[in-house]
């Protein structure tokens, strides 16, 4: 009993170490750290493994049509168009890399931040 109470204590003791260390490699872009926007302010008691909820992009950036708006003079609008099941994420990614998904289909020159 003894044996198994040290056990269990050790393992979770490493799942939290884990946790901590992994999370403290997430860096955040450049403008979200100038911002001061926090892990929390993203996922709020999600997994930090999943990407942010989409509404939490949009409390910050505004509508889905406020975007589309804010991007109509670019010579081709990413926000404007075929949406259906695209999400932020699905092009805008804090802790890699961005990419553009419709590039996907479409050959556009613009970068995603």
């Amino acid at each position: 009993m003894r044996t198994t109470l040290f056990g269990l204590m050790w393992l979770c003791t490493m799942l939290v170490f884990a946790v901590v260390v992994y999370a403290a490699d997430r860096e955040i872009k450049p403008h979200h750290q100038q911002a001061d926007i926090k892990c929390v302010d993203c996922h709020a008691t999600k997994n930090p493994d999943s990407g942010a909820e989409e509404k939490a992009c949009l409390s910050c950036h505004g509508s889905r049509e406020d975007l589309t708006k804010l991007t109509e003079k670019l010579e081709a609008n990413p926000h404007f168009g075929h949406e259906e099941g695209l999400t932020c994420n699905s092009c805008h990614r804090e802790h890699e890399e961005s990419i553009l998904y419709c590039d996907d289909c479409h050959k556009w020159d613009l970068k995603t931040p």
